[in-house]
């Protein structure tokens, strides 16, 4: 079976991203709380998707461009935890000691 075209695109979001969520997979199941992403780990996951996203472009597939949209939007949200929902700073939203 050959190799598909542009494989090398392919090669590092199924590196990268595989390895992230195997990371991720161990620290959840260990029952620890997620760090914020550091910024070498946040800027090899963005490459990751941008090769994603380039090989969905060059394969013409829609589907592959938005699932690693979505990704990109998880890789975010995982960088600035500090912007999910009860953590407003409206009043009334605040811990309470």
């Amino acid at each position: 079976m050959p190799l598909p075209a542009y494989w090398w695109l392919l090669a590092l979001p199924v590196v990268i991203q595989g390895a992230f969520f195997v990371r991720f997979a161990i620290v959840r199941l260990g029952g620890k709380a997620l760090q914020p992403l550091s910024g070498r780990t946040a800027l090899a996951l963005y490459a990751s998707v941008a090769a994603g996203m380039a090989y969905g472009v060059v394969q013409r597939d829609p589907l592959f461009v938005v699932g690693q949209g979505c990704l990109l939007m998880v890789f975010y949200r995982m960088r600035n935890p500090g912007e999910r929902a009860g953590k407003t700073g409206e009043p009334g939203t605040e811990d309470k000691e």
